[in-house]
């Protein structure tokens, strides 16, 4: 199964070679270095979290090899500089402790900055739903952006950034569950048919007490009766599984964004179930694993 492109790409929206602009013809090198204590973070980024375990990896690849992938920054007043793109190279850089680091730098508009901020995490890292919704509405709100404008630029239909954003309904509780992994995006799906709020902040509950699946949820959701939320749902005594496993779990959720079971058979054996929840995560998931 082919995975669509994604949008123009980093490389067509801002050109990776050539000469710096002459705003920063201080750096006349392509690409050039800038100090790592000139650069702010980017107020565009939409990735809240960063995993420290993979700084820590790539801090130790950086130490050993450098790093292979400048950075985008666009100047700022003062002689400073703003990161665009690859806050994880410059965060896992300060951490292998450079003074410097290879840079590409562009006039860029606020507009410009928050669109390939985005465009990058999908392409490369992969946002948290709740992130990639929040990121949407901004360009929404703040650059008057249209569903099928932003669905063109990340490489979307406008019905999928549409359901994206629907994710924003969710009470906040509920929102930062699916922000932690706690539940999966098929999950918080199947939640949003629910009108009453409390019952489904019960049932968002429900689902991680008693690890349900998306189907599961989908069918509680259907005609949801409140003495369905205080039961806990039956366990066979092979399903109870040991700290070990349910690490496992819990690592391979946040790796691969959505819910995974691990089965042990015996001591030796086992399998492993993924969730998708459309052809486009599939492809989503398939690229991590590839």
């Amino acid at each position: 199964m082919g995975r669509q492109a994604l949008g123009k790409g980093l490389e067509a929206l801002i050109p990776l070679h050539g000469d710096v602009e002459t705003t920063a013809a201080a750096y006349n090198k392509t690409p050039a270095e800038a100090s790592i204590s000139h650069i702010d973070v980017n107020p565009y980024q939409p990735r809240q979290a960063f995993d420290p375990r993979e700084l820590d990896e790539l801090a130790a690849s950086i130490r050993e090899k450098g790093i292979v992938q400048p950075v985008l920054i666009r100047p700022r007043p003062g002689g400073r500089f703003e990161l665009v793109a690859g806050e994880r190279r410059l965060r896992a850089a300060k951490l292998a402790g450079l003074a410097q680091i290879p840079v590409v730098i562009r006039d860029l508009k606020d507009s410009e900055c928050l669109e390939i901020a985005l465009i990058e995490n999908i392409q490369r890292t992969d946002l948290n739903p709740m992130e990639e919704a929040k990121a949407y509405q901004r360009l929404i709100t703040e650059f008057k952006l249209k569903q099928d404008e932003m669905g063109k630029k990340v490489g979307k239909d406008r019905s999928s950034v549409a359901n994206t954003l629907r994710l924003l309904k969710l009470p906040t509780a509920v929102q930062n569950m699916l922000q932690k992994n706690l539940i999966s995006e098929g999950h918080a799906r199947a939640l949003l048919s629910i009108a009453d709020e409390n019952m489904l902040g019960r049932l968002a509950e429900k689902i991680i007490r008693d690890g349900l699946s998306v189907r599961e949820t989908e069918r509680l959701a259907t005609g949801l009766k409140p003495e369905i939320l205080t039961k806990g749902k039956r366990i066979k005594k092979t399903e109870i599984k040991d700290p070990h496993t349910r690490q496992l779990e819990e690592e391979l959720r946040r790796k691969l964004g959505t819910q995974v079971r691990v089965l042990p058979r015996n001591a030796q054996k086992g399998k492993i179930e993924i969730e998708y929840y459309s052809l486009e995560d599939l492809d989503r998931i398939l690229s991590l694993l590839r």
